[in-house]
Formats: C-alpha cells, structure tokens, sequence
C-alpha cells in the first residue's frame, strides 16, 4: 500500500515533531508509537538542516513501525529516507513564493535528487492563530468563523487537482480548527484531509474525528505532554 491510499483510510492520527523544538525527539517519537500513533511527520517552519532532517527520520525509522512523512518548512527540510512528503502549497499566502515559488525550487530538488519519494500535493489553508506558519509564510489565516471561505479554498484545491488539503490553527494555536469548519471542508474536498493545531485534549479531538478527517495531527502537545498522546488516539478511534 502507498501512503496516500494509507492517508485515505478512515480517521488517522499523525504526531508531528519538529526537531528544531524537540531535542529528545525520540523520547517523543516512543511515546507516540506506544500511544498508537499512525504515523509520524517531521518538519518545522524554522531553523532546520538538511543533514539534521536526515538524521532525525533515520533514527525514527529505526524504531517505528509507521509511515514517517515530511512536513517541510523550507527547500532544506527533504531526505528520501522517509516514507513521503507533503508537497505544500500555502494558498492564503499573501506571498506568491509560498505558494508556487518555493515550489519550483523544491520540484527539481526532489526529481533530481530524492525520486523515490512519494510525493503528496496538499493546499496548506492557514486558520485562526496561524502559529509560526502563518507568521513565517506571510499569510492572511480565515477566521475562525468563515468556514464558507475555507470551504472556498476548499473547492479551489478540489478542481486545481491537489491530493490533500490540510488545515492548519497553528502550533500551540489557543483554539483547534472548529468542527463546523472540518465538516464544510469535508463536503467540498473528496480526498486527503488533514486537521491540526491546537488540538489539546481527547474532547476536542473526538469532537473533530466526527467530522471524518483522514488525519488529526497533534504537534506541540507531543513536545509538552506526550503523556497525553494516548488519550488523543484513544479518542479519535472511539469517535
């Protein structure tokens, strides 16, 4: 099976660790695969080496039994030793370099040097807060009461023909994508759909898995309490 049809199978939970933050990141990464965790994403939109993504995927890869994906920040953030990629495309970036700049550089990157990755296109949607996301990637995030306009964002990433369409709050975001905004979204968008951001206690995470996301994604609650990782999974399996 590849990891998109993986990603397709019913509500998954991904743990994101950004080794810029996290400097025992395989403390977290054993505590997310103890928990249940799907799978593993590794990126960060600051401060991270190629040499360093490297290393960081290959030391997980030693001890999971997940797929481990790339969630790159920046051109650096790429190393075909992990299962995947999300090929991100900031759409409400006020900047066109994160939305098809960065891109261009990163297509040739991966073609010519890291061919066996498989490649997922995602129209990254900044919500609420944005978090360094939105910060970095100069982006004007929807508020959190608009889900007809992330809807519309939505519709754009359905007919330009995207595989994934990932909804963001923000690291350590005070407030989660809501879940009337999940449920718009997934009325608009047939395939991947990915929710993260301030996802921060079982409640919460149910509350979202209802509206049948293919991937629930907790960041920053790994890295501060990965304790709690088992009640997220928990909750997102009963859901």
């Amino acid at each position: 099976m590849n990891l998109y049809e993986y990603l397709l199978e019913g509500v998954r939970h991904f743990t994101l660790i950004d080794p810029d933050k996290s400097v025992d990141y395989l403390k977290i990464a054993k505590y997310a695969l103890e928990a249940g965790t799907d799978g593993i994403l590794i990126g960060g939109s600051l401060g991270i080496r190629e040499s360093q993504i490297a290393q960081v995927v290959k030391d997980i890869k030693n001890i999971s039994n997940v797929p481990v994906v790339l969630f790159p920040g920046s051109l650096t953030q790429l190393t075909d030793l992990a299962d995947g990629v999300l090929f991100l495309s900031v759409l409400n970036s006020l900047d066109p370099y994160f939305i098809i700049g960065a891109q261009i550089q990163g297509a040739v990157l991966i073609a010519k040097h890291y061919p066996r990755l498989e490649v997922i296109s995602t129209a990254y949607i900044i919500v609420g807060d944005g978090g360094a996301a939105g910060f970095v990637s100069m982006s004007k995030p929807i508020p959190y009461t608009r889900p007809d306009i992330a809807t519309a964002y939505a519709l754009a990433a359905n007919y330009i023909g995207f595989k994934a369409v990932y909804l963001e709050a923000g690291s350590g975001a005070s407030q989660p994508v809501p879940p009337e905004m999940v449920r718009a979204v997934r009325r608009a968008f047939p395939r991947v759909l990915i929710v993260g951001g301030g996802i921060k206690s079982g409640e919460i995470a149910r509350a979202i898995a209802r509206e049948r996301p293919n991937v629930i994604v907790t960041g920053t609650l790994a890295e501060e309490s990965p304790e709690k990782l088992g009640e997220i999974v928990r909750a997102i399996k009963q859901a």
